[in-house]
């Protein structure tokens, strides 16, 4: 089979000058599908063709497979794969290699291992592809445990993405900078994706939405330095209070596990996931002020049982372990006393066999997103003892270093960290008691967090009050977040 092996740190002219146009509405698009369809084991099936990710099944194709090796093989050279209709977009990408001389698109084998992170080209090699193709979003799906299936998909369930302002201006900075080169063919393809007709001054690109809403892209150097969006009057945008976009009359997945967490267990979680996440940022921030953590992963020195950081160490302790190829979830050695202090919060007697504190592998495939299964243990563990939930890979640790201080909550963090464990919970929570759940889990981070619950009149609408300030949580009826805001207590959501 030939093989590109000349590919160094970049790929050809040919491929960047085909790629650019498309880099922010890609990167726009794809934040928009994981949201609606969140991250997880997915599966696939060239010969229907489709995937099944987070409990609904979509209309998909296989473009390419990543192996361990670094190496990148298309659909169409593959022999298990290229005769199946969901290699089509594969072979259709070829075409377009032909016509334009594109080398990376009608090689049969790349090999990344030039890149400086071989893993990331692959992420970039396949946001490529969903702009060529014009995809609603990538997914990825294990293959035999030793590399990824790399899927667009084309499923018209997940809708093009509308103009939102933090979501368009992240996808004009983020971008532009996937790739080497300037960013303003960039800029113009995301306005031209929208209809929009791009306007110049010195060193700036601005159009007018369709909803009235100036976007002001300015340049510095070649790269995009800044992104402002501003409504028809030129205040608030009107694009920041349009409603959430949803899936389109989504396929629930037939073929999705479909075993319920445990409700006593769901109960816990629901009551401590949000906070989690604070207390890991809380270590998190604590590491960069006083353990000169610096962005690079600490390591975790097992004989000692700490947690290494270029500056200083913590203490902790190993909770167990996730298998992504297996979907098998492991407590480690022991941990009966957070087995137990689980079960002690969740008001299960002793009696009572719960297979997930039983302390034996745990086969989680059954489960629709098994990680946020294992996840939602380990977290909901880690509080139960009074510790911090880390991870490093699929290791799962506490720390439990008395040195740490009480994390302190910001209305900004609590926002987003509500929004990130309603998130987690709503894989785990039967659909009927979504909204519950999720009113409960905002409610509960709260609490922790010393504010003051509010419910108000409104039935999707929780706040939590700390002095002047009022953070807000509103719920569409499937318990969905749909948005968070925070702001003073007496100033109303407009």
């Amino acid at each position: 089979m030939t093989t590109l092996s000349g590919l160094s740190d970049s790929f050809s002219d040919e491929l960047l000058a085909l790629a650019r146009p498309n880099l922010a509405w890609t990167v726009e698009q794809t934040d928009l599908f994981d949201r609606l369809v969140p991250p997880g084991p997915t599966r696939c099936d060239p010969d229907v063709p489709e995937l099944g990710r987070a409990g609904v099944a979509l209309s998909a194709r296989l473009v390419a497979r990543f192996a361990a090796d670094g190496t990148w093989l298309w659909a169409w050279a593959d022999r298990a794969w290229a005769d199946t209709p969901g290699a089509e977009s594969a072979h259709a990408l070829r075409a377009v290699g032909e016509r334009t001389g594109t080398r990376e698109l009608t090689t049969p084998l790349l090999d990344l291992n030039g890149f400086p992170d071989p893993w990331s080209a692959a992420d970039h090699l396949s946001l490529v592809c969903m702009g060529l193709l014009d995809g609603r979003g990538v997914a990825v799906a294990a293959v035999d445990g030793r590399s990824r299936a790399f899927l667009v998909v084309d499923d018209p369930a997940v809708p093009r993405a509308s103009p939102r302002p933090a979501r368009l201006a992240h996808a004009l900075r983020a971008g532009p900078a996937l790739l080497p080169g300037p960013a303003l063919k960039a800029v113009r393809g995301w306005f031209d994706r929208h209809g929009v007709e791009p306007r110049y001054g010195p060193d700036t690109v601005w159009g007018v939405l369709p909803g009235g809403d100036r976007v002001v892209v300015r340049l510095a150097g070649g790269a995009v330095a800044s992104v402002g969006v501003v409504g028809p009057d030129g205040g608030a945008p009107a694009s920041a209070s349009a409603p959430e976009q949803r899936l389109v009359d989504p396929r629930p997945d037939a073929r999705a596990p479909g075993r319920p967490f445990p409700a006593e267990l769901l109960s816990v979680v629901a009551r401590e996931v949000a906070f989690s996440l604070r207390e890991t940022r809380g270590m998190v921030e604590y590491a960069g002020h006083r353990l000169g953590f610096d962005g690079r992963a600490p390591y975790w020195e097992r004989p000692s049982d700490r947690l290494v950081f270029p500056g200083g160490s913590l203490l902790c302790r190993p909770l167990g372990r996730y298998d992504p190829a297996e979907r098998r979830f492991e407590w480690a050695p022991d941990t009966e006393d957070v087995r137990e202090a689980l079960r002690r919060a969740a008001g299960v007697p002793p009696e009572v066999h719960l297979p997930e504190l039983s302390g034996e592998p745990l086969d989680l495939a059954p489960y629709a997103v098994p990680e946020s299964a294992a996840v939602a243990l380990a977290r909901a563990g880690a509080r139960a003892v009074g510790q911090v939930f880390t991870s490093l890979g699929g290791h799962f640790l506490a720390v439990a270093d008395g040195r740490l201080p009480p994390p302190g909550v910001t209305p900004e963090a609590a926002a987003e960290e509500i929004r990130a464990g309603a998130d987690l919970l709503w894989a785990l929570t039967p659909p009927r008691d979504r909204l519950r759940v999720t009113r409960e889990a905002a409610g509960a981070y709260f609490e922790r967090a010393g504010m003051r619950v509010r419910h108000h009149v409104e039935p999707d609408f929780v706040g939590g009050v700390a002095g002047p300030y009022e953070v807000r949580v509103f719920l569409a009826p499937d318990g969905t977040v749909t948005d968070t805001s925070w702001g003073m207590a007496t100033t109303p959501r407009t």
